[in-house]
């Protein structure tokens, strides 16, 4: 009988009740009629009145052990339904409370209490407030109400029985017209019950009467949830090409081809590609290509030829130069999207036969670009009038390194795949080891990022600059055939050609400024917030190098004590040296959010691209989604990185290609990707020469904003990607987060310039060949506070040829440094006035004006202008980038004054005292410890731990050495000394001094009796134990299997 009632209890309680199926509502919040509870076997039933079903509440019990009341779930009461119940006797209203009042527990029959054993836990469940009442109170509370109450049961008859709530014979559906009188109310929450005062008896009622509803406590107000700040719900849904995703979906193989190579291998021998030999000579096959589309390209038209050419400047007409650059725009089309398509194939499903076709392809746009420069020299730009004409004749006269000859073109490209080879082929010995040497520079960045031996890493470094060296003669000659190229494209040196496009310079016009002049001005003014940062860094390496040769709290840091080979990057040191131990919690938050709503890498992109549509930015066409690559397709061999966004070059379709992961570093790229796109498609229409971004760092810069713009949290909190009390960040998260970006970015400026520097006075003649190394540690020590681990420069070494930034990136490093500058001034400009730049902003259709303006211009215009409409300033400005990072400057200045550090690097040496040195974060320093512990950091048991070891494996420091912790046995198996939580004797396994007993021995000799031994924890003073999974991972499995 009872579980047959649970039917219309189950059907009208979904029907009337909205809240989560199978949760609570939240206290005070609306839920949604879309998600209704279940009401489970242990749900309590209270009835709240006596006119309708609907004014029964479903109250959950849960399980309380911390002293509280259990919170419960109000069920909404739907519209009243007349009951052809007899009219119970009256009952005496309760009277009102000022607390919230509590709903007894109905004292189960003699019947009912043999069959509802299991009912028990449910009726403490609306207990008093006080959990711990006694057992006596209850049941006086529960006497006083046995008879006002039903219970239900199998022998109790039900007050549904007798006609308006009998269950229905049919199928039991949601009725609004007959459980409902319209729409279903909010949710509100149950206050915690109050004991209810003791009343006296009531009279005695009918055995189906109901008590009378019990007076509803007044509703907290509601919690406001914060409004965000950009509606998605009004930004209008495109078709994203979803149908047409394919990812994941393995290749289709073709069985038969497959099957007749097998048969012709079988048959014949071979792969069935090999040709019977014709009998006589042999005629040589024509030579096959992997881009025939390309070669056809080759003197398809008259811009290919470079025969009977007129003299350099000799036509003046400018309407047949017009004539000229209308088809040459449209030529260079064809032959740019085809070099593209051809880029495009071979990344996204990388294969030799696609990278033949892609060099193939480069190789025919070579000729396109020497035949239709030497035509375009024809023209005397000089007499033009019209000035966009005359600046895309420059562009197109321009030839770059492509000016060279066959031979010196040939010899250039040898050169620079030398460099890089032999770079990722030098191998190094470690320390104090012979030959045959096997460390590489990728084995020598594990190394770095881990070791904290300071010597180790000094013979690392100096070691791989020594073997390094044998690049020079590479070097060299790019230097020289880079000034070759130079000249004949007009430019005077190298460096000049490389600083052009900063410059504004051509080789008609001179430079409009002195870039290497601007770019020192910059540095002069972020030099005093370089400083305090270098003077924290230079403190906590002492502390993590335990005070190392070479280190003075006064001078430059010996550059092998960063955590890498690379100049310019301290990001390695950020875990041990950050500010503060606060997690920040939002890129967990963010990923917890993907996996719940179900994102996709692709709908990462879209979140993305209907954020810049609620700020202006236009549609892009359904092309962009269906051709884009937004996350690996594991069936293909893809090159990832880096990630890309592409200008098809056909004006019509624009692509990504990123193997995006889900989470916030790649949340941030696909913004930095969409706004490049958008970059591209905004100036699609310009004329063909100018559809490029007024400058590489413009283009970068915007991409940066958008990166840093995608961090906002009131951004992130309109995504639904984080919570409303994540909205208002720590001031340590801040900190700690300016502090990793600058680690990792700003750091690397002074480093940027410097390399600038030294490669001009190489392309410019100002520096010896035997004083090139000499120079590039002067040069770092000025800008950088940095110096070489030796004492003395290796004058036959070339050091600088250690970094990436200058063998395999051969270009102006000061593309990266204007671009850091620039960004924080695009942000200022796009943030409204007051706004806290290092936490971002909100941005709208109105502030994105003048940047979508200078878009538009692509590279019509130059930089600085580009750069003046969007900001207001021509010239780079360092102001935004210092007022970013104003909240860590601040804490800089402060820490360093209060531990009364120097700043500086122009000091007489002096060492740091040991009461000067942070503790290393593992040994109790003030912050967390690094994610991995360098093996000077640790010891195991029966190891040295005199000088701060960590002590491993269950075991602890007693000052000398690492011991058993109390309570643990300890058991020496061969050479390594392991923690036990039995006693080894026990077991069979004690010698009687700590030692193991295992083998085979002859029958003559062995004893069967057990030795008489006392093995406990002691301190055994045994050489520190191996770490290796061969010989402490197994001797400690077979010690434990027979102790626990």
């Amino acid at each position: 009988m009872r579980l047959f009632l649970l039917g219309p209890l189950f059907l009208a309680a979904i029907c009337a009740a909205q809240t989560a199926d199978g949760e609570q509502a939240p206290a005070n919040q609306p839920v949604s009629g879309s998600a209704r509870p279940r009401i489970r076997a242990s749900d309590q039933i209270v009835h709240k009145g006596e006119d309708s079903f609907a004014d029964y509440d479903v109250v959950h019990p849960v399980e309380n052990t911390h002293g509280e009341a259990p919170p419960a779930t109000a069920a909404a009461s739907a519209a009243p339904t007349p009951a052809p119940e007899p009219e119970p006797a009256p009952e005496p209203a309760p009277e009102p409370s000022p607390e919230p009042t509590a709903v007894p527990e109905p004292e189960p029959t003699a019947a009912a209490a043999a069959s509802d054993v299991e009912e028990a836990p449910r009726a403490r469940a609306l207990s008093s407030k006080n959990h711990h009442a006694t057992d006596g109170a209850d049941e006086h509370v529960h006497h006083e109400h046995h008879e006002e109450e039903p219970t239900i049961t199998e022998e109790a008859e039900s007050p549904f029985e007798d006609g308006a709530f009998a269950p229905s014979k049919g199928p039991q559906v949601c009725d609004k017209q007959q459980y409902s009188g319209g729409p279903p109310p909010e949710v509100s929450s149950v206050p915690e019950p109050e004991p209810e005062p003791k009343s006296e008896p009531a009279a005695a009622a009918p055995k189906h009467a109901m008590r009378q509803p019990m007076p509803k406590t007044a509703e907290e107000p509601p919690v406001p949830v914060p409004e965000p700040a950009i509606k998605f719900d009004n930004i209008e849904n495109e078709d994203y090409g979803d149908t047409e995703e394919t990812v994941g979906i393995p290749d289709t193989i073709d069985n038969e081809v497959i099957e007749t190579l097998v048969n012709k291998f079988l048959n014949q021998g071979g792969d069935g590609g090999e040709e019977k030999k014709a009998e006589g000579p042999v005629t040589p096959a024509p030579k096959v290509f992997a881009n025939p589309e390309a070669q056809a390209m080759i003197n398809s038209s008259p811009y290919w030829t470079t025969e009977n050419l007129e003299a350099a400047g000799s036509i003046k007409d400018e309407t047949e130069a017009k004539e000229w650059m209308k088809g040459y725009a449209e030529e260079a089309r064809k032959m740019l999207n085809l070099v593209t398509k051809s880029g495009w194939t071979y990344f996204t499903n990388a294969s030799p036969t696609l990278n033949k076709a892609l060099t193939e392809a480069e190789e025919v746009m070579a000729r396109f670009v020497r035949a239709t420069s030497q035509q375009a020299k024809q023209f005397d730009t000089v007499a033009f009038t019209d000035e966009a004409l005359k600046k895309q004749f420059g562009y197109v006269t321009f030839e770059g390194m492509s000016t060279l000859n066959e031979a010196d073109s040939e010899a250039f490209s040898s050169a620079n795949s030398n460099m890089n080879k032999k770079a990722a082929d030098v191998t190094v010995c470690d320390l104090d080891l012979p030959p045959p040497c096997a460390l590489k520079k990728i084995d020598l960045e594990s190394i770095m990022h881990i070791d904290k031996d300071a010597n180790r890493l000094s013979h690392l470094y100096t070691t791989f600059n020594q073997n390094v060296a044998s690049l020079k003669t590479n070097y060299q000659k790019i230097i020289e055939l880079t000034n070759k190229g130079a000249k004949m494209n007009g430019f005077g040196s190298g460096s000049s050609m490389w600083l052009s496009s900063f410059d504004l310079s051509t080789k008609d016009a001179p430079p409009q400024f002195d870039v290497m002049k601007k770019l020192n001005e910059v540095y002069k003014q972020i030099s005093p917030f370089y400083k305090q940062l270098h003077a924290y860094m230079r403190r906590q390496i002492a502390g993590l190098y335990k005070n190392p040769e070479g280190l003075t709290k006064d001078q430059a840091i010996p550059a092998h004590l960063f955590g890498t080979l690379e100049g310019g990057d301290w990001s390695a040191h950020f875990l041990d040296t950050r500010p503060y131990d606060d997690e920040d919690s939002v890129p967990e938050e963010m990923l917890a959010a993907f996996h719940t709503q179900n994102t996709t890498q692709k709908q990462m992109f879209v979140k993305a691209y209907r954020y810049f549509k609620s700020v202006g930015f236009p549609h892009l066409p359904k092309s962009f989604w269906t051709n884009s690559v937004f996350a690996r397709v594991w069936s293909k061999d893809m090159i990832c990185n880096p990630p890309a966004a592409i200008d098809m070059r056909d004006g019509e379709e624009f692509r990504v290609k990123m193997c995006a992961q889900l989470g916030d570093t790649d949340f941030k790229q696909a913004h930095a990707l969409l706004a490049q796109t958008f970059y591209q498609f905004l100036y699609r229409k310009q004329p063909f020469s100018f559809r490029e971004a007024a400058n590489p760092s413009f283009n970068e810069a915007i991409a940066n904003v958008f990166s840093l713009l995608a961090s906002n949290t009131d951004y992130l909190y309109s995504q639904s990607l984080i919570a409303a009390d994540s909205l208002v960040p720590k001031e340590s998260q801040v900190i700690n987060r300016l502090y990793k970006e600058a680690l990792t970015h700003f750091a690397k400026l002074p480093f940027d310039l410097a390399a600038d520097e030294w490669r001009i006075e190489y392309f410019n003649g100002k520096t010896a060949a035997s004083k090139l190394n000499e120079r590039w540690w002067q040069l770092r020590e000025r800008y950088e506070g940095i110096r070489q681990p030796a004492s003395a420069v290796n004058a036959s070494t070339l050091d600088a040829l250690i970094n990436t930034a200058i063998v395999q990136e051969h270009s102006p490093a000061a593309r990266q440094l204007i671009t850091y500058v620039m960004q924080f001034q695009i942000l200022k400009s796009l943030c409204p006035e007051g706004t806290i730049l290092s936490e971002g902003c909100i941005l709208s259709e109105d502030t994105t004006g003048k940047l979508r303006e200078a878009m538009e211009k692509g590279s019509s215009i130059p930089w600085t202008e580009a750069l003046n409409i969007v900001t207001g300033k021509a010239e780079l400005d360092v102001a935004p980038l210092l007022e970013y990072y104003e909240p860590l400057i601040n804490w800089l200045q402060n820490t360093n004054e209060v531990d009364q550090v120097i700043v500086g690097w122009d000091g007489e040496g002096v060492k740091f005292t040991s009461e000067e040195i942070p503790k290393p974060r593992g040994d109790g320093g003030s912050g967390a410890s690094s994610a991995i512990l360098s093996e000077d950091r640790v010891a195991y048991p029966g190891g040295d731990c005199a000088n701060g070891q960590e002590c491993l494996l269950d075991s602890v420091c007693d000052g000398k050495n690492c011991v058993c912790a109390p309570g643990l046995y300890t058991l020496n198996i061969g050479t390594t000394v392991n923690c036990v939580p039995g006693n080894p004797q026990d077991s069979g396994f004690g010698d009687g001094k700590g030692g193991l007993v295992i083998g085979l021995f002859p029958s003559d000799s062995t004893s069967t009796s057990a030795p008489s031994t006392t093995t406990t924890a002691k301190n055994y003073r045994s050489r520190k134990a191996s770490s290796s999974a061969f010989g402490l991972v197994p001797a400690l499995a077979l010690a434990t299997a027979f102790l626990f």
